[in-house]
């Protein structure tokens, strides 16, 4: 066996990429006190954001924060965007070195053995995609949101704790993706950033239809601090998304619109 290839057996392959797309510094925080303190350590993080978010998370502007994470810059928006959620995801699926992708979104708390959970899923199930079930609270208390001001309709009041759901169900807040999903949806659609929410409704409805399936977990419980909407025109912007998913639905089931993308 030649030294190149005995250096490829013996690297460490990563487990989980988590991706965290931003533009609130002061909520990443929160996450990176959730992630450090993980009873998986086999991740790495990475974090898509505007130039004066990266600057704030580190004025000298290297890319590597620590040996964990990393910061990439988002791309510049389009004429017509509204944000740049889609492309940024995208920039972080590129980067993603990880088995298995978890999408965390900043202002979230969680358990410690959140990243060991969504891993013991994924290694019983390649082609499952794990969501969990999160509530909103107003403020931050001993490192801990408490406060309850809004509850997750999503969660099944039965006594399973792990079921299947439609693929609607799956918020992005947390979930889990194996990287193969991604890579074979192609990514997202970028024109997703013209519009607000659903962009990720869209991607599982296209992994659906390439055999992925779909679960919540709802044991695995996260906290989300409420913040202020991006805008005033959310909810022109959130109505313009519903229409627009409709469109990609009608196109996906009348073979106009390809499960396969090419976005990344």
């Amino acid at each position: 066996m030649g030294l190149s290839q005995s250096f490829k057996n013996c690297r460490k392959i990563m487990k989980i990429s988590v991706v965290t797309p931003s533009i609130r510094p002061e909520m990443l925080k929160i996450v990176a006190k959730c992630l450090n303190r993980q009873t998986l350590g086999n991740w790495e993080w990475i974090i898509v954001c505007p130039d004066e978010v990266a600057e704030k998370l580190n004025p000298k502007k290297v890319i590597k924060l620590d040996q964990k994470t990393t910061v990439v810059t988002e791309p510049p928006k389009r004429k017509g965007d509204y944000y740049n959620l889609n492309k940024a995801w995208n920039v972080a699926f590129k980067q993603a070195e990880g088995k298995l992708i978890v999408s965390i979104v900043d202002g979230i708390w969680f358990e410690p053995d959140l990243l060991e959970r969504l891993w013991f899923h994924y290694k019983n199930n390649p082609k499952a995609i794990i969501g969990a079930i999160g509530h909103q609270y107003e403020r931050m208390e001993n490192d801990k949101p408490e406060g309850i001001v809004w509850k997750d309709p999503r969660i099944d009041y039965s006594e399973n704790n792990f079921y299947i759901t439609d693929p609607y169900h799956i918020e992005w807040c947390i979930a889990s993706i194996p990287g193969q999903a991604i890579k074979d949806i192609g990514g997202i659609d970028p024109e997703w950033d013209r519009f607000a929410a659903h962009s990720e409704k869209e991607a599982n409805q296209r992994m659906s239809m390439l055999g992925y399936s779909f679960y919540i977990d709802k044991s695995i419980e996260y906290r989300a601090i409420k913040h202020e909407r991006i805008s005033n025109d959310w909810d022109e912007k959130y109505q313009e998304g519903i229409n627009y998913f409709q469109k990609c639905l009608k196109e996906l089931r009348e073979g106009t619109r390809l499960p396969k993308l090419d976005y990344l």
